[in-house]
């Protein structure tokens, strides 16, 4: 009997060697070709292309349009999954992949029918620019059908890849804007909601315009706060167990954004100008972004132009980059692109100033791997799609320019041959993309800020609240003119800053809106970094880049330091603990930290607390019919921590849960159930939790392929290393485990030789690529590692078919 197992055991194994030898060996088969020649038909002109030990590029051809067919043919080899999903992101097209689970989501991007935008944008394109997308979507087809075998990725998903079409490359760029705009109008119908059940008073407080963390361009002394009294809102007035159970988890701030900064030429020690950029963005096993450089004669035949940065798989264009005479960089603008318009309903009509117009009502099949496909039905208006509201049974009209086919081009590519500032920013003026911050450097010196992206020209309606349709007509009147966009160049402070937050003031800010600003505490520890620099050069913009300073946090270290005192110390051993622990804090969010994960772990059960018990008082007290909603709902309406904030330095007893009978029992009793909650997590008493809760424990790395958890046993080493992060939220060294800096530039234009990059993770989407995770220590390590290519391993060449 046990030689009869033991035999079984051996051929389990054996069967095991050879299952895993064989997917190896499959796998092996899609991995890129790094050296020897290719021929085509399709360019006029060989192309060199010649990478260094970490799969860097660098492609130099006679054209654009040669280059940025190698390009394509590159980004397929090394991550055509990558650029599939992207694609299929943005058109609603995941179900095909990965079956039911994706249909919800795709039914929600259906709504954009952004398949069609796409394909009548391409039309826009003078021919220049449709030659050099096309060469790029052939390059893309050969470089897939060119691998041995297809993507490792569908032969897990037992699926082969389709082709690549021209307007694919703007989905790829619709899946920008989703990621970066509102896409729903949520922070529209939030607020819309709050004015139907607040005062106007009252709304200003819950989601104030401005802070104490504002740090625009131009300051502007716009910040004051007023709490309204209890006469407006009072929490006590209600009975305590209307509070007593609160539904709803708080959802951790989604830190989509980016910080950029630069200072002028006469404080670097060249006459060039300097620039930083980091993009944050969600965290993936392939990264974002793909490094290379460009090298092509320019349109004049004059000069060869060289630039260097970083590519979007999916697009021809170099978003990032240096060339040697301008450096650009992007942050997320969260200016108001998205308008909700409430609408007014008969059957299947809907009110315009011109009477009743019938809905467009359009079909769309959503195909389904494994299911028969499902057909859906969809309504729109003149003014965009209809939605539903997430509060009550009101439908609007959706406007979002990313509907517009005017809204998208590829002029970013001009960026590539500027060669001042003024000249850059005309290009980002006329650009289509996602709007963006854009700053800038040249090598003259100069500095400058914009906005990359088209921006509505509307009336002067308040679009932070959905708009009535009698408005409607009016409200967009096409683009507003490049020479009418904000803008700043060589301000007198010599340095420009920019990190989400509020950037324009005056009628600069009108022209832009509100879309969501990020609360400025990051923007502001950056601008005051830079003012205390007399001198700069890389590493010292490496050095504000990395800031890790709680400076933001300390407001709430302030709190629970004033909540436990002597008396409240005595019998709690572990509040006495926790009291030791963030008074010798770092003061930085840095993953040894103790004190910072304590207080932290606070600022976080406090809010959730004061949030819900608000959310339930306003649900509790209205008389607006509203869908049921848990105590969560008012998460999001936009600087609630300036509220937050305000409440717990001057403890309003309107503002106050009756379960408490002071603010500062709510602290302490927070105190404790942080000290609960750490227990739970850690399993283990309370003391013993908190001495092994560091600010590492809860930010390791979570940078996961989209397949990793589906492949058993072997599917972690898909993944990027769990290491512990530095980092959070509310700094400029934003990190947490699968969002936060998405590439790191560091730039002088003229002095690339001493840039600095960092990008999470290698250059190919194949784990079996010998430099699949290059680069990934640096960027955790923030070591200042080159921005050039370095010396060729490998070379490929591109020779036209004769």
């Amino acid at each position: 009997m046990k030689l009869g197992l033991s035999r079984t055991l051996k051929s389990l194994v054996l069967f095991a060697v050879i299952a895993m030898i064989t997917v190896f060996m499959l796998f092996r088969l899609s991995l890129p070709q790094l050296n020897g020649s290719i021929t085509t038909s399709v360019i006029k002109h060989p192309v060199d292309v010649t990478r260094d030990s970490q799969g860097v590029p660098t492609i130099t051809g006679k054209s654009r349009a040669d280059v940025a067919f190698a390009t394509g043919y590159l980004h397929a080899q090394e991550r055509f999954f990558q650029m599939d999903l992207a694609r299929r992101n943005s058109a609603g097209e995941l179900a095909e992949l990965f079956g039911e689970r994706a249909i919800n989501y795709d039914k929600k991007q259906r709504i954009h029918r952004f398949r069609l935008v796409a394909s009548q944008s391409i039309k826009r394109l003078p021919k220049t620019q449709k030659q050099i997308l096309n060469a790029y979507t052939l390059g893309v087809n050969q470089g897939l059908k060119d691998l041995t075998s297809k993507p490792f990725e569908y032969w897990l998903l037992n699926l082969a890849p389709k082709p690549w079409k021209p307007e694919d490359s703007f989905l790829v760029i619709y899946s920008m804007y989703l990621d970066l705009n509102d896409p729903s109008g949520h922070l529209d119908a939030t607020k819309g909601f709050l004015a139907k059940i607040v005062s106007p008073k009252v709304l200003a407080f819950l989601s104030p315009p401005y802070t104490r963390w504002d740090s625009p361009l131009h300051h502007d002394h716009k910040y004051r706060i007023t709490i309204p009294n209890k006469d407006e809102i009072n929490l006590r007035s209600l009975a305590p167990k209307v509070y007593a159970s609160m539904t709803g988890n708080i959802k951790p701030e989604i830190m989509i954004g980016s910080n950029n900064f630069a200072v002028a030429g006469e404080l670097t020690p060249y006459h060039s100008a300097m620039v930083e950029d980091d993009m944050h963005l969600g965290l993936r096993v392939p990264t974002t972004w793909y490094r290379a450089q460009l090298r092509y004669p320019s349109s004049n035949k004059q000069q060869m132009v060289k630039v260097t940065g970083v590519t979007l798989p999916g697009v021809p264009s170099m978003i990032v980059g240096s060339n040697g005479q301008v450096a650009w960089a992007f942050t997320n603008s969260y200016g108001d692109w998205v308008d909700l318009i409430k609408l007014k309903i008969d059957g299947n009509e809907y009110f315009t100033k011109e009477g009743k117009d019938k809905f467009h009502t359009w079909y769309d099949t959503l195909n389904i791997k494994g299911q028969s496909s499902i057909e859906m039905k969809f309504n729109s208006t003149r003014w965009g799609p209809v939605i539903d509201s997430p509060y009550t049974n009101r439908k609007y009209a959706l406007m979002w320019t990313a509907h517009k086919p005017s809204a998208t081009n590829v002029n970013l590519m001009k960026l590539e041959t500027a060669n001042t500032v003024k000249e850059a920013i005309d290009i980002a003026n006329q650009s289509g993309l996602p709007p963006q911050n854009i700053t800038i450097a040249d090598s003259q010196g100069n500095i400058g800020w914009s906005i990359a992206g088209k921006i509505p020209k509307r009336n002067h309606i308040d679009t932070r609240l959905p708009i009535d349709w009698r408005m409607a007509d009016t409200q967009w009147q096409g683009w507003i003119s490049p020479n009418a966009y904000p803008k700043v160049i060589n301000p007198a402070a010599k340095r420009i800053w920019t990190a989400n937050a509020r950037i324009a003031s005056g009628k600069d800010l009108h022209k832009i809106g509100d879309g969501g600003y990020a609360l400025g505490a990051r923007q502001q520890q950056i601008r005051d970094h830079l003012m205390s620099l007399k001198h700069v050069d890389e590493q010292k913009l490496l050095s504000v880049a990395t800031d890790s300073r709680a400076l933001y946090l300390s407001h709430w270290r302030k709190l629970m330091l004033e909540a436990l005192t002597p008396n409240e110390l005595e019998g709690h051993p572990e509040r006495a603990y926790i009291r030791e622990q963030i008074q010798q804090w770092s003061g930085h969010a840095q993953p040894h930290d103790h004190g910072y994960r304590i207080v932290r772990e606070f600022h976080d059960q406090l809010n959730k607390t004061v949030l819900q018990s608000i959310g339930r008082y306003l649900l509790y007290t209205t008389h607006v019919p509203h869908k049921e909603l848990d105590d969560t709902w008012i998460q999001g309406v936009n600087h609630e921590r300036e509220m937050l904030l305000t409440l717990y330095e001057h403890k309003p007893m309107n503002w106050l849960s009756p379960q408490y009978k002071d603010w500062d029992q709510l602290f302490l009793q927070t105190i404790d159930s942080v000290i609960a909650k750490l227990a739970k997590q850690n399993h283990s008493d309370a003391m013993t939790a908190l001495k092994a809760a560091t600010w590492g424990q809860r930010n390791t790395a979570a940078i996961n392929h989209p397949l990793s958890s589906a492949i058993p046993i072997i599917g972690k080493y898909l993944n990027m290393p769990a290491v512990e992060l530095a980092g959070d939220n509310w700094m400029p060294s934003a990190q947490r485990p699968n969002a936060g800096v998405s590439e790191r530039m560091i730039v002088a234009p003229g002095h690339e030789d001493k840039g600095i990059f960092h990008m999470p993770g290698g250059q190919s989407g194949h784990p079996l690529s010998p430099y699949y995770k290059s680069g990934f220590n640096d960027w955790v390590e923030a070591n200042p590692s080159p921005l050039l290519p370095g010396k060729t391993k490998y070379a490929l060449k591109f020779i036209p078919q004769k």
